[in-house]
């Protein structure tokens, strides 16, 4: 029995603790190894340590075949590509759909992510949802891309409503709003319905009710419940509104409104049952809110300092801390306004008419101000001129820049600036682009809609769609849904849909 001899139980005890030591040294190379991999680190066959790059690659459809310089890769998407350092062709390409590619720089130590990658099909085959009488006075999709609305113009103040939940078989109906909601004006007189913003509930949408009454043009914002229509409201009758003011939703909700008097330059936040006013601010000529507690706005009586002929200041109030950020010329035809909060650090946008640059600054609430009347420095400039609109993308980690053909989009996650000028005109009405999603822009072209990835990339030509009406889509981006003028086949405007994905 060993455990009865001394020495033997020692020799035990050692054994077993140098078991322990080797069992942890192991792991600990291991360990050593995964993380080293980990960092794209490995050894050549002549046994020389190299550090690669890694590049994340995913697509929408998923399992899509990867190249690298026309050879292919060892695993589909969605999948860790490690190579060395080089310059390389990127492609993703499935059977049944149009390859995705570009040009890419790995360096030692890289960690790149594509994983926006869309596969359109090579073919597509568009289907009518039904057939309408006339051109939509409205088209609007709710924020969770469920419901889309299209107002009927052949009887103002009716809607057809799409519930997208099954996207291969949307279910329509037709609701109208009550008596006392909206005016139905002249029999003659052109009517219009414009939208101002969806609720974050889905189920209200302010819109602006554009007619003519006893032969004068007017209007009146209305706040659709497209859920129960009788409860829909003439928020100009309730809240008693001028036809010099502007309404729109105060933080995504309908508890509460911003009502902009732009006759006197007055910017007020109105509860939405009583119509008190619960705040106001003065000289306000225009703005843009986010939250309930941050508001970018143009003034001609700057918060510091004297006021300055023929000059207006941009101001930033977060909280109860605001900001001036900078002078611009007064009498801009529009003003180019926007925030937005990226992987924790805040984003502000602004440009007008008359500038040459939109000027971004990066967490300007934080920047020390050396003169009581001194401006944070901005922290990057978008080289487009007049800039007329801006945006940032869906995930907030782009934001584009446009005037006309001219875009700029910066890529706040890489740090990456792209400027280009697209060769495809839009078509009117159409003034601008907008995201179809976090990483693509569209626009009609020619009648028929056009894709590309932010950087103007991947340029995709789909469907025939009209001008006057934005795409939709399914909230997986498995449909497309888009508003067809006449045709041949279809002497009346139609509803159509194109699958995006190719069933097997």
């Amino acid at each position: 029995m060993d455990f009865l001899d001394p020495k033997k139980e020692k020799r035990s005890h050692m054994m077993l603790l140098l078991g322990y030591c080797l069992v942890a040294l192991a792991i600990g190379i291991a360990t050593l190894v995964l993380l080293y991999q980990s960092y794209g680190y490995d050894i050549d066959r002549r046994g020389k340590v190299t550090q690669n790059g890694l590049v994340f690659v995913s697509s929408q459809p998923s399992n899509a075949s990867i190249y690298l310089n026309g050879k292919l890769y060892k695993s589909a998407t969605d999948t860790r590509v490690s190579i060395p350092a080089g310059a390389y062709l990127l492609s993703v390409s499935k059977s049944g759909y149009r390859n995705w590619e570009r040009a890419i720089t790995v360096n030692g130590g890289d960690v790149q992510h594509f994983d926006y990658p869309f596969l359109f099909p090579t073919s597509l085959k568009t289907d009518s949802i039904g057939t309408l009488q006339a051109d939509p006075s409205v088209e609007t999709q709710s924020p969770d891309k469920r419901w889309l609305l299209l107002g009927q113009s052949e009887k103002s103040g009716s809607f057809l409503q799409f519930d997208l939940k099954s996207p291969d078989k949307p279910v329509t109906s037709v609701f109208s709003l009550p008596d006392g909601s909206f005016t139905d004006g002249d029999a003659t007189g052109a009517q219009t319905w414009t939208l101002v913003d969806w609720a974050a509930d889905n189920k209200h949408v302010l819109l602006l009710h554009s007619y003519v009454a006893d032969g004068t043009a007017t209007h009146e914002y209305v706040l659709v419940d497209r859920d129960t229509p009788a409860d829909s409201l003439n928020l100009t009758t309730s809240l008693k509104l001028t036809q010099t003011d502007e309404l729109d939703l105060f933080n995504d909700r309908t508890s509460q409104y911003f009502v902009h008097d732009t006759s006197a330059n007055t910017l007020s936040r109105v509860d939405a049952g009583t119509g008190a006013e619960v705040s106001k601010l003065t000289h306000i000529i225009a703005y843009k809110s986010y939250s309930d507690n941050k508001i970018l706005y143009v003034t001609d009586q700057p918060p510091t300092g004297k006021v300055v002929a023929n000059q207006v200041n941009v101001v930033l109030q977060d909280g109860q801390k605001i900001i001036n950020l900078r002078a611009m010329p007064s009498g801009a035809s529009s003003y180019a306004l926007d925030l937005a909060q990226y992987s924790g650090d805040w984003y502000v946008a602004v440009g007008s008419t008359g500038t040459s640059s939109l000027f971004v600054y990066k967490n300007p609430q934080s920047q020390p101000i050396m003169a009581a009347d001194g401006y944070p420095t901005p922290w990057r400039r978008l080289p487009v001129k007049n800039p007329s609109y801006i945006a940032f993308s869906s995930n907030t980690q782009y934001l584009l820049a446009e005037n006309g053909n001219d875009f700029a989009v910066y890529d706040f996650e890489n740090t990456l600036q792209y400027h280009y000028m697209v060769s495809q005109p839009l078509d009117n009405p159409q003034t601008h682009a907008k995201w179809m999603d976090g990483n693509r822009l569209e626009f009609v072209s020619g009648g028929k809609l056009v894709v590309f990835d932010y950087d103007y990339r991947n340029l995709q030509t789909l469907v025939a769609s009209n001008p006057a009406y934005l795409p939709a889509y399914s909230s997986d981006y498995s449909y497309l849904y888009t508003v067809r003028s006449p045709y041949d086949k279809a002497p009346q405007p139609t509803l159509s849909t194109t699958p995006l994905t190719i069933k097997p």
